[in-house]
């Protein structure tokens, strides 16, 4: 292999993008940083969500979720990343393409979301208008750099409560690694990691629809 061809492979691996990794079947696929365009393309949730999943969805989001960050180190600087608020915003829109009406409360805490399931709890009549009670939660975020690149790891949950007593848990893994000399951001890679976990999360609810249907 000539010199200037061994270069151009070495600067490729180096600047290699963002894939999303989860345990179902890949929808998104993986993108090379040779582009400034193709570095960190939001993820498109439309793909999924077709036909859309005829159930009512209540989002709760406890105060906890809702204020998660995360600080990674990157150069000798910390960076603070809201991913609560952001994967609030990135649910909002996904849970809407994938179920036929999606609405969001904010609550206390998680102990008081699972409170609310309880038939004896007061609010509990206001959610037996909806087919199932959805709790999200972070299992897992991890963030590294090292001499030529910097990633994250994002590992999330989202518990769906039915009326009847039964639940489904769904998760979702998001993975993305930059190298260096792209054209992008340590801020920039890990709300797209959210994102690919998110994904994760609705590859999990398209796999097991037909449980969602009654």
């Amino acid at each position: 292999m000539k010199p200037i061809k061994i270069v151009v492979v070495l600067f490729l691996l180096f600047t290699l993008g963002c894939a999303p990794l989860t345990s179902s079947e890949q929808r998104i696929s993986r993108r090379s940083a040779d582009s400034p365009e193709s570095v960190l393309t939001p993820v498109d949730y439309s793909q999924f969500g077709r036909p859309l999943i005829p159930a009512k969805i209540l989002l709760l989001i406890p105060a906890e979720f809702e204020r998660f960050e995360h600080v990674s180190n990157y150069e000798g600087s910390r960076i603070r990343h809201r991913l609560g608020r952001d994967a609030e915003l990135e649910m909002r829109d996904a849970f809407g393409i994938e179920f036929a009406k999606v609405e969001v409360w904010p609550v206390q805490s998680e102990d008081r979301a699972m409170q609310m399931l309880w038939p004896e709890d007061p609010e509990n009549a206001q959610m037996r208008a909806y087919d199932y009670v959805a709790i999200p939660r972070f299992l897992r975020v991890d963030s590294l750099e090292s001499n030529e690149k910097y990633g994250f790891e994002i590992d999330m949950q989202v518990e769906f409560n039915a009326k009847n007593g039964s639940s489904i848990t769904i998760k979702g893994h998001g993975e993305c690694l930059i190298g260096k000399y792209a054209q992008s951001t340590p801020e920039k890679g890990a709300v797209l990691t959210l994102q690919y976990a998110v994904s994760g999360l609705l590859d999990g609810i398209e796999k097991r629809r037909n449980l969602f249907v009654h």
